[in-house]
């Protein structure tokens, strides 16, 4: 587990939008343009509010419900922005797709929901310890961390009613979007190539990658790369694997491509060097 990046007022002051981190958000913030991001986002607001226009939903987010949302649907926040306090976390997909959570929690927020839980007030403290652990030194409490996480987000996914088959989310614009973005998580640590993405889809290779452009603001080439980087990242934090099979294990097909993708995700660090810059402090 990554130790905590904490940007006062941005939140890529350290490194770009994609990877865990958590940080105390404070003041106003506004996203002017519809922005994406490959990973998992919790928003935790302690007082205040903001309203998100997410994939073409307006959504209010109200204080103290813990609230989820995938950064791969464009969003940008409404009106003012984000006015407060609270708490917010991103986290890689491809950690959130390992916790294999229930009732189909990987399926909506793939298609563009926003899933909020009812108001729970040990929400609260739980949040701001995750917050004390994430900038302690000591890898024991971030590892707890780390399950309590995955834990609330089994309580959120056991919260919700069973659903019957996938969620959908329509047929044009984000429901594409789920049924691309939702074979790529399953499937990026495989050889993928665009003609197969679009067999799947039920799209031709063009549309789709113009579709996906459209509404990702990236290629396909470039979320997939996003994805198969922040699953490296994970094994190079919580693993000793040698960087040749952390780029194996990642989807990447030879070591020259993997250190080229992780240079430019990782404001050009190799992986062991983030590997160590990640590593325990001693006491």
């Amino acid at each position: 587990m990554p130790s905590a990046k904490l940007p006062p007022k941005t939140a890529d002051r350290h490194e770009p939008a994609h990877g865990f981190r958590i940080w105390h958000m404070t003041g106003a913030h506004r996203m002017d343009a519809p922005h994406t991001h490959p990973d998992i986002e919790v928003n935790f607001l302690f007082k205040g509010g903001f309203t998100y226009l997410h994939g073409g939903a307006v959504v209010p987010i109200s204080p103290g419900s813990f609230t989820v949302l995938w950064g791969g649907v464009p969003h940008q926040t409404l009106g003012p922005g984000i006015v407060g306090e609270g708490i917010w976390i991103t986290l890689p997909l491809a950690w959130f797709l390992q916790w294999r959570l229930p009732n189909g929690l990987h399926d909506r927020l793939l298609a563009g929901a926003i899933v909020a839980a009812p108001p729970d007030p040990a929400d609260r403290p739980l949040l701001e310890r995750w917050l004390a652990d994430a900038e302690n030194g000591d890898a024991g409490r971030r590892r707890v961390m780390q399950l309590e996480l995955e834990a609330r987000f089994h309580r959120l996914a056991l919260g919700m009613p069973r659903r019957p088959g996938r969620s959908s989310a329509g047929e044009g614009g984000t429901g594409q979007i789920a049924r691309i973005t939702g074979h790529i998580a399953q499937h990026y640590r495989e050889p993928l190539t665009v003609q197969a993405i679009a067999r799947h889809a039920g799209l031709h290779p063009k549309y789709l990658m113009r579709v996906f452009k459209q509404q990702c603001g990236m290629t396909v080439w470039e979320y997939l790369t996003r994805l198969r980087v922040s699953h490296a990242q994970r094994l190079l934090i919580t693993t000793d694997l040698k960087v040749l099979d952390v780029a194996m294990e990642s989807g990447f097909s030879s070591v020259a491509p993997f250190y080229a993708a992780f240079a430019a995700h990782t404001r050009r660090l190799r992986p062991l060097a983030y590997r160590r810059s990640h590593q325990p402090v001693s006491a």
